[in-house]
């Protein structure tokens, strides 16, 4: 019997930017490459329907994106002389 594991999306943001309440796992999408999530499927489907004139919303995500890329260790080797 073949066995798997499906581990479950998360999201990078806790809360909704629109409610300020905690994601819901019904209520995830990607954006840029990135799990994120809303309180509720109609606010996904706003935001996804709507992206171009969600300003606010794309502005946080950005904000967590960029965060999480600046935090993140490159690949880099500094050798001093």
């Amino acid at each position: 019997m073949l066995m798997t594991h499906i581990r479950p999306l998360k999201a990078i943001n806790k809360y909704c930017p629109r409610s300020g309440k905690p994601v819901k796992p019904d209520s995830l999408t990607t954006y840029r490459g990135y799990t994120i999530g809303f309180t509720n499927p109609s606010f996904r489907s706003d935001f996804l329907t709507n992206i171009e004139k969600k300003h606010d919303e794309r502005d946080f995500f950005d904000g967590l994106i960029n965060e999480m890329n600046i935090n993140k260790p490159n690949n880099c080797l500094l050798v001093i002389f």
